[in-house]
């Protein structure tokens, strides 16, 4: 059932490589309402398991470590009782993560790494040890509720583990979350996201045949939690079982810290990408100047985090099935949003493409909406609970309430303009690129910026502004309503509401975004990816190019500043090549010479124009 969703998946990651998952992919298809609605339930789905997996961390840690549940709970919530030492643990976890995941997703991929490797190191162990008990006997008999789920048969046995599947599987979906900032090739990007599908189910898989037929079954589930620890303990008793037992345990925090470190990371970039298009507040689109992690959403993760020791372990059940109702309502308009795609824009550059297409798609979303509408129908196997359904309704109608308060927020700015500030990160390839714009060291940026409202140098113009000589920062396009102005000359203003792309290196880039207004939507970006030539879609209708001086040009043993190369070809020379020397931004006094390189920027017909004077004359 999980396989159509994650090729949905597959082939819209690779499409659309942004933060955001299946809400970037719905406001392309759809726009702000559906957008709303698949972002705000997929979101909640995050945010509950960062607290889901907080508790379960403390609780296992409280059995190796006794010292953690002394003394009397402070208080008791839903049955469960709280004590001061999980607070203190889970806080101080929640922390390290928030500052793992705030220097990116590189760093917090490579704890994932050492986590996971551990935990998948101890579920083979539990394998191999278990299928040495192993008696197929165990198993039997086949079918028997000895519970009070309503479910009289095999298949309705099997029917009510679907209210919690969606839960256990959804790791797939944080992977769209983190491919923004996490470069590489989108269309091995895609394909890992059903790897990652197949392998989870196959993991579950052949732990519950090779656990189940260790021990009788029936015995089994009497356990207490742990209880796969404990199975060992009960089946090769003395130093081996106690062994093996603290193994699972070890493996089984590591991986509820994978869980707990990547809803981290996927929370917050959802969260950065609603703030993008004005569903929730513009605050949470803020990023970390030197990591590109968005700092405020973090911190609602972190509070997510923190949280999760005060609530205990009473409300484990309640908040895995509202969690479950939140990814198949997403994942199912995720697949309406490939459904869509496919037929509005065809031509959109689609690295991979899933088998069989709309067909797989639309079966997808069959399966989906059968599954949603079971979760909220009481008696029957699928069926979440009152509680799950009460938290589902509160969640989504705090949703409501944000999107409604931010509808002036949404007004100020057209789709098409928060769909820039959503799909910013976006370029295409084959395109030949000249080799300054990969060069090493301190690299070209973008910075992109809408003005915000009382800024002080609204109404200003370049020249009086002097950002070029105070900042070392340039304006290389200014969109003023449906006004584009490329490579504004010093008489062009700035306005309130303007969208401005300004360049330097990455240094004068960074200080400027720290130091000026420039308001909360703002994106920074490499020069290769602005001008197309890195993996999305090209940002502006600019090109640039490599001139070798010969002397014969007009310009040449002039400073830059008396050349009219600006002002009147409307070009604009970021770099100079000398003597196998690299000077970036060069300062407006320096002197054009025979046998420099100028990197240079413009429309494609003024710099073709001004290399045209390079080429010697027919006589």
């Amino acid at each position: 059932m999980m396989i159509p969703v994650s090729l949905c998946y597959c082939e819209l990651c690779a499409m659309l490589p942004v933060s955001g998952g299946g809400m970037a992919y719905a406001f392309r298809a759809f726009g702000d309402r559906i957008s709303f609605i698949s972002g705000w339930a997929a979101f909640g789905a995050f945010i509950t398991i960062i607290p889901w997996e907080a508790i379960y961390v403390v609780d296992i840690l409280s059995i190796l470590i006794p010292q953690l549940k002394s003394g009397e709970p402070l208080y008791t919530l839903a049955g469960a009782d709280i004590y001061i030492g999980h607070i203190v643990v889970g806080t101080a976890i929640s922390i390290l993560l928030y500052f793992i995941n705030r220097r990116g997703v590189s760093t917090s991929a490579l704890l994932q790494r050492v986590l996971c490797f551990a935990l998948v190191g101890a579920g083979i162990l539990a394998m191999i040890c278990a299928l040495l008990k192993f008696d197929l006997s165990n198993l039997y008999p086949v079918y028997d509720n000895i519970g009070s789920d309503p479910h009289h048969s095999f298949i309705g046995g099997a029917l009510s583990i679907l209210a919690s599947v969606p839960f256990f599987l959804a790791g797939f979906e944080t992977i769209p979350q983190g491919i923004e900032n996490a470069g590489g090739n989108v269309k091995s990007v895609g394909k890992t996201v059903i790897l990652t599908v197949f392998l989870s189910c196959l993991f579950y898989a052949l732990l519950l045949v090779t656990l189940g037929g260790a021990y009788p079954w029936k015995k089994f589930i009497r356990f207490g939690s742990p209880s796969a620890a404990l199975l060992f303990k009960e089946i090769y008793g003395g130093p081996a079982g106690t062994f093996l037992y603290l193994i699972i345990l070890i493996g089984a925090i590591c991986g509820l810290l994978t869980t707990w470190n990547g809803f981290m990371m996927a929370s917050s970039h959802i969260l950065m990408a609603m703030s993008r298009v004005s569903i929730v507040p513009n605050l949470l689109a803020r990023q970390d100047p030197e990591y590109g992690t968005p700092i405020h959403a973090l911190k609602v993760s972190l509070a997510a985090s923190v949280l999760g020791p005060f609530l205990g372990s009473g409300l484990i059940g309640s908040l895995t099935t509202f969690s479950a109702a939140g990814y198949v309502i997403s994942w199912m308009i995720t697949a309406f949003c490939l459904i869509k795609l496919r037929r509005t824009e065809p031509k959109l550059r689609r690295p991979y493409k899933i088998p069989g297409g709309v067909k797989t798609a639309w079966f997808a979303v069959i399966v989906m909406a059968v599954l949603m509408v079971l979760l909220f129908v009481p008696g029957q196997p699928v069926y979440i609970g009152a509680t799950a359904i009460c938290l589902f309704a509160g969640w989504m109608c705090a949703g409501i309430v944000l999107y409604v308060l931010d509808y002036n927020q949404r007004k100020r700015y057209s789709k098409l303009k928060r769909a820039s500030f959503l799909f910013a990160s976006m370029a295409a390839t084959d395109i030949k690129m000249p080799a300054f714009v990969d060069m090493p060291g301190d690299d070209y940026r973008i910075v992109s910026f809408v003005v915000p409202k009382d800024a002080g140098y609204a109404g200003q113009s370049l020249a009086e502004l002097s950002w070029g000589r105070t900042k070392s920062i340039f304006i290389i396009k200014i969109e003023h309503g449906t006004e584009m102005l490329m490579l504004p000359s010093g008489n062009a203003c700035i306005y309130e509401d303007d969208r401005v792309f300004a360049m330097g290196v990455e240094k004068s880039v960074k200080r400027f975004c720290e130091s000026y207004d420039i308001g909360l939507k703002y994106t920074t970006n490499t020069l290769k990816n602005f001008m197309g030539f890195g993996e999305m879609e090209k940002q502006s209708p600019l090109t640039c190019i490599e001139i070798r001086v010969n002397g014969m040009e007009p310009y040449c043993g002039q400073p830059i500043k008396s050349t009219g190369i600006q002002s009147k070809e409307q070009c604009m020379i970021i770099g100079i090549e000398r003597n196998g020397e690299s000077m970036q931004m060069p300062d407006a006094n320096m002197i054009i010479d025979v046998g420099d390189i100028l990197w240079v920027v413009g429309a494609d017909a003024n710099v073709n124009h001004l290399a045209s004077m390079s080429v010697p004359k027919a006589i």
